[in-house]
């Protein structure tokens, strides 16, 4: 969205000679600002701006939300070992990413959507342009607004929920230090506002509008948030209507008939532009002005200037990446090659050991080095555990990377560099959803559907059957499995692993156990060179074992807030 990504820009730009005629830029007048659209239209931007979700490409997310789930452990020490032993959990913590209150956003959006319903007010002879300008302003903050809300839902249950300005002068404490709104009323204000915003928006946006908030965004992330509330964290008692109201929105999604899945699962963070049909929410990146550091933060040392592997792939990852044909992994012989035969998103998501990488087609080797002398032939430089910042786990990463460019040359450094886009929202999530929540209500079948477009899609061989691998007559608890899998291998490294494993309940089996690597030994007998593979347990995860405890599925409120807020109550776990 050139408008978005060149918002500073045209802040300068959009009513210029009115702003600059004014001596006092900062004593321009309130009416101003709130009878120009184009002035509107800067503030909405910088919602934008300010919370749009960038997951694991900027930080705090670079380093910490891949290794707190089961997808990936850091190549060095320090934060994360705190992550995985559950050390920063706590209501006096700060730095945790997603441990925050929103309210000043909140705030933001309430001011925003006052003085717009109440000061900028089209003619009567408005002409229908202007009407869906004035609109989408409001579905774009009451969208953003119910992201901010969501942020917190998901970690603490139930939030106060304030939709007006508290001026300075309020006298009523119920406004002033307003209790916790329930669970339910917070789920079903979100709902509301996302249904409602995806009313005021447009199905597609072109031009220098391309890339705002759709209809289709609002929407799919609100199926996101419902199928979250029908899953296990919220819905024990396994309610059925909240999977109905999910699987219906996920339909209203697909019914729009505007997106559909990328022909070529690794060039999806890499095609911009109208035609990636598989994005619905993004936020873009351009080089050499807004740029990020998922390359230079996972890099082996061969590839780069410096290193720094902040989320090495998992065996427990790699493993679940069907075979070719769809059906499961089994684990083999340690003589025999566990890459072959296998899922094509396997290797567009991890680089392992005699694979290639790079502008230059380069190998790179991760098994073990037998010398720690770097000018020895028998020192591999990007072998697992080689140096401080080498493979933790035998794997690189390969997904959402940008092999085009060469780190060796200063094509990006530390934090910097890369501009393929986050892709917060695709297409596959809403059939993944659509399939999960399928299954839910009965319709299991139509669940198998999903899949197999996804499947089909992953390059997966349809089989005689044309089933792509998933079994005649799946039970539908087999098939929940099969889509938590699936989502798990799809969605890697997406931001979803770690929020999967909280809805479904799963995350205190999963993540308090000790993930593996690969430990992989050359073998030399003449001219013949041949590998063995051997799984242990990750090198933090011996001395650190990971802890998620069922205390954690609902976090503190934070307690600098409390302090503020007398009328807060704690989680009860956390009291």
């Amino acid at each position: 969205m050139k408008k978005y990504i060149f918002y500073l820009i045209a802040f300068l730009a959009v009513s210029c000679e009115d702003v600059l005629d004014k001596k006092n830029l900062g004593a321009i007048d309130d009416s101003y600002v709130w009878s120009d659209p184009n002035m509107i239209e800067l503030n909405v931007n910088s919602f934008y701006a300010n919370w749009m979700p960038t997951g694991l490409f900027e930080r705090p997310g670079l380093a910490e939300l891949g290794i707190i789930s089961d997808e990936a452990r850091s190549g060095y020490n320090g934060r994360a070992v705190n992550w995985i032993n559950g050390v920063r959990f706590g209501a006096d913590r700060t730095d945790v990413p997603y441990q925050k209150w929103y309210y000043g956003g909140i705030r933001k959006a309430n001011e925003f959507l006052q003085n717009i319903e109440e000061r900028y007010i089209l003619p009567t002879n408005a002409t229908q342009a202007q009407k869906e300008r004035r609109d989408r302003f409001i579905g774009e903050v009451r969208f953003f607004r119910a992201h901010l809300y969501w942020e917190m839902i998901k970690v603490y249950g139930g939030v106060p929920i304030i939709t007006k300005v508290i001026d300075k002068d309020e006298t009523d404490e119920s406004l002033l230090y307003p209790k916790r709104n329930t669970t339910d009323e917070s789920f079903d204000f979100v709902i509301k506002e996302l249904k409602e915003a995806a009313d005021l928006l447009s199905i597609t946006y072109s031009g220098d509008n391309w890339g705002r908030i759709t209809k289709g965004a609002a929407l799919a992330y609100c199926a996101r948030i419902q199928l979250y509330r029908a899953s296990p964290m919220f819905n024990p008692t396994n309610e059925r209507k909240y999977w109905e109201d999910a699987y219906d929105t996920y339909k209203d999604v697909i019914e729009l008939d505007v997106y559909d899945l990328h022909p070529t699962f690794s060039e999806i963070w890499k095609e911009k532009g109208e035609n990636n049909k598989e994005i619905i929410w993004f936020k873009d990146y351009k080089k050499g002005t807004i740029t990020h550091g998922w390359d230079a933060g996972n890099m082996m040392r061969s590839q780069a200037v410096g290193d720094a592997t902040a989320n090495c792939p998992v065996q427990e990852l790699v493993d679940a990446f069907p075979m070719k044909d769809g059906t499961p992994y089994v684990k083999s012989n340690p003589e025999t090659n566990p890459y072959d035969y296998r899922d094509p998103r396997l290797r567009a998501t991890v680089v392992w050991n005699g694979d290639t990488y790079g502008p230059r087609n380069e190998k790179v080797y991760t098994f073990v080095s037998e010398s720690t002398d770097p000018n020895s032939p028998m020192y591999n430089f990007d072998g697992i555990d080689s140096h401080q910042s080498a493979t933790s786990t035998g794997y690189y990463m390969r997904k959402m990377t940008d092999e085009s460019l060469d780190g060796t040359k200063g094509d990006y450094g530390y934090g910097k560099g890369s501009y393929t886009q986050w892709v917060e929202l695709r297409y596959a999530e809403v059939l993944l959803g659509l399939a999960e929540a399928a299954n839910e209500i009965g319709e299991t079948e139509e669940g198998v559907e999903q899949l197999k477009l996804i499947r089909k899609r992953a390059g997966i061989l349809p089989g005689d059957d044309e089933r792509y691998g998933i079994p005649e007559n799946i039970s539908k608890d087999d098939f929940r499995t099969l889509v938590q899998n699936e989502r798990y291998i799809e969605l890697a490294f997406e931001n979803k692993r770690y929020w999967d494993l909280r809805r479904w309940k799963l995350a205190h089996l999963k993540l308090n156990n000790q993930v593996t690597a690969m430990e992989i030994r050359k073998k030399i007998n003449g001219e013949e060179i041949s590998y063995t593979y051997t799984r242990r347990v990750q090198r933090h995860d011996k001395t650190n074992k990971p802890v998620f405890l069922e205390k954690f599925y609902f976090l503190p409120l934070p307690k600098e807030e409390l302090l503020r807020n007398p009328n807060l109550e704690q989680n009860e776990e956390w009291k």
